[in-house]
């Protein structure tokens, strides 16, 4: 039989717990989910005070918390990575080649029995890679051509609320402004942090604006996928598309996560 204060201590240790993993003070895969429920199911019976019932009860909520926190980080890690190939080459390229074989090993489901593969065949496999090109020298013979972000239309500015395409380039100018005034020392600001408004719809209006900053040459964007930090680097001068390379970084605005940055 659990002492009663051995009870208490166990169920404010875990309310704790979850609540330093709610506040980002706690990793919550460091956090024994199942062993902590298996002890609460142990000291569930003993239990005859309605205070030590409401105890219990706030535990297993912030287990179940705990469990929502470690997939809501598996489901941005695992975006992260979907929409980044760059970050998998550079974890794969820090990798010994032992380890690498020991990935290949775990990973590698053929669809035949291990008895119908070959020596030939295996050979014929290695000779196979061995031959291919490096990735560099792939595709070098395509030819490419860059072109030139298009112009706004006028009826896409009238229906966007604009009256000309002067009052359009006057609020595009305003923000590039703006970013100038935000820049830190170093003459960068976070991408999200000169987006975000207090409203939503606001900060997708920001985003927009702020795409148009990037194409028509006013700003510079940059991403450190290792980091997992997009930065925006306003210009002294505006650079037409004709004097920079320019390309097209897709940047998903999720209304969860705004409202966690805003939190």
């Amino acid at each position: 039989m659990v002492s009663k204060k051995k009870k208490r201590e166990l169920m404010e240790r875990i309310i704790d717990l979850a609540e330093s993993v709610r506040n980002r003070e706690a990793d919550p895969f460091e956090v024994d989910v199942l062993d902590f429920l298996e002890r609460l199911g142990g000291v569930y019976r003993e239990i005859d005070e309605s205070e030590e019932l409401l105890m219990d009860i706030q535990a297993i909520l912030g287990l179940t918390d705990i469990i929502s926190q470690q997939e809501d980080w598996i489901k941005h890690k695992s975006s992260l990575l979907h929409f980044d190939p760059m970050l998998v080459s550079w974890k794969v390229r820090g990798l010994t080649k032992k380890q690498l074989a020991y990935v290949l090993v775990d990973s590698w489901h053929p669809i035949v029995e291990m008895e119908c593969i070959s020596k030939p065949g295996i050979k014929e496999a290695v000779q196979y890679w061995k031959n291919l090109e490096p990735l560099s020298e792939r595709g070098t013979e395509l030819e490419t051509e860059e072109t030139a972000p298009g112009e706004i239309s006028r009826d896409e500015l009238s229906e966007l609320g604009y009256s000309s395409k002067k009052d359009f380039d006057e609020e595009i100018e305003e923000k590039w402004s703006d970013l100038k005034e935000m820049s830190n020392e170093d003459n960068e600001v976070s991408y999200w942090e000169f987006i975000d408004s207090e409203d939503f719809r606001e900060t997708i209006r920001n985003a927009w604006l702020t795409s148009f900053l990037v194409s028509y040459g006013y700003a510079s964007l940059e991403i450190n996928p290792l980091e997992e930090e997009i930065i925006l680097k306003p210009r002294e001068q505006r650079e037409t598309p004709s004097e920079s390379k320019s390309s097209s970084v897709p940047i998903s605005i999720s209304y969860e996560e705004w409202k966690e940055r805003r939190n």
